[in-house]
């Protein structure tokens, strides 16, 4: 794929999502306009980072070359990852995507600590000081929980966020669900969205009001999901909302 493919490809998905947040903003709470409209410009910021990790692989920057194992994808593997992605990413698409991963994991797998690595790469996040902010994410992408992402764990992620399939629903649960005990508490749920909105750099989450807005937005998300009432949300209750009520999903991507 060249410099100029690679640009149409992130453009045509990440800055349609940005302009989707943006036009949401006008119904939303002060605080959750603010949050929304940082939120876009961090997909904004995403898009530029592909291009330029594009530019670099493209002109053979010594500095982000690949090594031999990454420089290509074998049909087996290739046919693979099609059907993966069920026809959302085409074989251009998706031999760049395992090019940039590769750049990040020249063994094929991303630990923890190049995936932290990873992330500060992309420069999005103003702040991300503690493990918890890289493991919140890292646990959308590892499906497994094996402790690694793979190529595919990485597709289905982008697949899942970039066009809200089907793979969403599981990327949402393993964000939120902290302990990995197959509930979301109250807690968890603050926890994360808190995180979510420091790493936006633009809100003080230690403000009273702010903290306030959190846990009121948490409370009605609760009331919503947690049908026998225990107060915490568990994986089968949160899949029959989301089937009858597909945009609790996006709400929850909105926030994490």
């Amino acid at each position: 794929m060249d410099e100029r493919e690679g640009t149409n490809f992130w453009c045509a998905r990440i800055f349609a999502f940005a302009l989707f947040q943006l036009r949401r903003m006008c119904f939303l709470h002060e605080f959750w306009r603010e949050v929304a409209y940082t939120a876009a410009l961090r997909n904004l910021k995403f898009f530029f980072f592909f291009l330029i990790a594009s530019r670099r692989i493209t002109l053979g920057n010594t500095k982000g070359k690949l090594n031999s194992m990454g420089n290509s994808v074998s049909q087996a593997q290739l046919e693979d990852y099609k059907e993966t992605v069920k026809g959302k990413f085409d074989e251009k698409e998706i031999k760049h995507m395992y090019k940039l991963f590769m750049r990040a994991a020249p063994t094929g797998e991303m630990g923890p600590q190049e995936f932290k690595q990873y992330i500060e790469g992309l420069g999005i996040f103003k702040r991300m000081d503690h493990h918890e902010d890289y493991a919140q994410i890292f646990r959308g992408y590892d499906r497994d929980s094996s402790g690694f992402i793979t190529f595919k764990e990485y597709l289905i992620y982008h697949l899942g966020i970039v066009y809200s399939t089907e793979e969403l629903f599981d990327i949402l649960f393993a964000m939120y669900d902290t302990d990995q005990n197959g509930y979301i508490s109250k807690d968890e749920m603050v926890q994360v969205i808190t995180n979510a909105t420091r790493w936006m750099g633009d809100c003080d989450v230690e403000n009273g009001e702010v903290q306030r807005s959190i846990e009121s937005e948490v409370m009605r998300i609760i009331a919503f999901v947690d049908l026998d009432k225990d107060g915490r949300i568990s994986r089968e209750e949160l899949r029959i909302v989301s089937q009858r009520h597909p945009e609790i999903l996006e709400k929850l991507k909105n926030l994490a």
